[in-house]
């Protein structure tokens, strides 16, 4: 699923490398934590993948599903199914979940040449995957991250969401990257 062969990376602005020579695989249906100090690249490694700015990738390769990610936009990485959660996501007074979530959904199958869901039809979906994530349904109603405790905007529980249509989802933490496949 995610291919990773001796991937080199340094900052655009710098000469001094960051990752040197990563090598990982991680197949459909696991869950892998990267950990290591602080400054040694498990951040870097998500942001590289996800096509963040910023980052110079001087060798290697990384492929998703077969996909060439780093020949890809960041919103074809998006397309292709990986996704990057927020250590400290913000809130966004006036947009409601249900509407990012929506429009993040029919984004994805726009992309993949499928049909748009209807309101209802986005609806019974998403009460069925809160049930499954175990979210409270209050959270629909609510503003993207808004009056959330912090536990609740972590990668715990509201950076869930848009991971449910995804391949590849990435968390950064203060001390460890954590990669699920699916």
């Amino acid at each position: 699923m995610l291919e990773i062969n001796n991937l080199h990376v340094k900052l655009e602005t710098e000469d001094k490398p960051i990752l040197k020579g990563v090598n990982l695989t991680i197949g459909a249906g696991t869950v892998h934590a990267i950990m290591g100090p602080n400054g040694s690249g498990k951040s870097t490694l998500s942001y590289v993948l996800a096509g963040r700015d910023g980052y110079a990738v001087t060798g290697g390769t990384a492929e998703l599903a077969g996909q060439d990610l780093l020949a890809m936009e960041p919103e074809e990485r998006a397309a292709a199914g990986l996704f990057l959660a927020f250590q400290y996501p913000v809130e966004i007074p006036g947009v409601g979940n249900m509407t990012f979530l929506r429009t993040a959904v029919n984004a994805q199958r726009k992309a993949r040449g499928e049909a748009e869901l209807s309101a209802g039809d986005f609806l019974k979906v998403v009460r069925e995957k809160a049930r499954t994530l175990k979210i409270d349904a209050d959270m629909l109603k609510r503003p993207v991250n808004w009056a959330f405790r912090a536990a609740k905007k972590s990668a715990t529980k509201s950076c869930r969401w848009p991971c449910w249509n995804r391949r590849c989802a990435s968390w950064t933490r203060p001390i460890r990257v954590r990669m699920s496949m699916r």
